[in-house]
């Protein structure tokens, strides 16, 4: 199965699409429900587990698991992309690959050959 331009271009825009539905409410959830240490405002705690003074490694340690998080989504995207992209190659241009390689044939037949197979 070859790909063209436009079926790529089909699965930039879905895969797009797709990272737009999970990664934005996660960019938008920092704050929200958990955002104290699991008691945030919307869970009616005021301070979190150590009262007012909510140490600052917390936060540091909150932005480190949200970019590990997106990286790992990101990562997993562009193998998916990669894998439904990837070009398959011809099995008869493979086998004339390797007919060159051997030596069986010279660059004139070689080349006639591979023009005639990606015409084809």
């Amino acid at each position: 199965m070859t790909t063209t331009s436009s079926d790529t271009r089909l699965v930039t825009v879905v895969l797009a699409a797709l990272a737009a539905l999970v990664l934005l409410p996660l960019l938008f959830m920092g704050g929200g429900m958990m955002g104290y240490m699991g008691g945030g405002p919307m869970m009616g705690v005021q301070g979190g587990m150590w009262g007012d003074a909510t140490p600052g490694w917390v936060f540091v340690v909150g932005a480190v698991m949200q970019l590990a998080f997106l990286a790992v989504v990101v990562g997993g995207v562009y193998l998916v992309y990669r894998a439904v992209t990837r070009e398959t190659e011809d099995d008869a241009l493979a086998e004339l690959r390797l007919a060159y390689a051997r030596g069986d044939l010279d660059d004139d037949e070689y080349e006639r050959r591979r023009e005639v197979l990606e015409r084809d």
